[in-house]
């Protein structure tokens, strides 16, 4: 599909605001922009419908190739707050974009 252009009117302090941390990021502010509205808007699509909200035990995470098996689909992902993956540990899908997961640790209530 082609992609739409769309005049956007943005005041001076929210585009300066959008530029430095585009520029942050080493992005352009149009990625940036692109990026952000694309979190921020819906996708009603089979993660969204049936991934999002999932518990994944950490064997089910290959760390080696990052993927991650979720009901018997693999998906690269992104883990929240650690770098290690705990076979033990359960695991929750908190977000899908595209074929990547945003993965977080389940905290086990003591």
């Amino acid at each position: 599909m082609a992609d739409k252009m769309i005049a956007l009117r943005l005041d001076k302090d929210l585009y300066e605001r959008i530029a430095k941390d585009a520029s942050r990021e080493n992005r352009s502010v149009n990625n940036y922009i692109v990026t952000k509205l694309s979190e921020a808007v819906p996708n009603d699509n089979l993660e969204q419908r049936q991934i999002v909200g999932s518990v994944v035990r950490g064997d089910k995470i290959n760390m080696a190739n990052d993927l991650i098996e979720v009901k018997g689909i693999y998906y690269r992902y992104d883990l929240l707050a650690n770098d290690m993956v705990i076979k033990n540990q359960n695991y929750q899908v908190i977000k899908a974009n595209g074929n990547i997961l945003t993965i977080q640790e389940v905290k086990s209530e003591k």
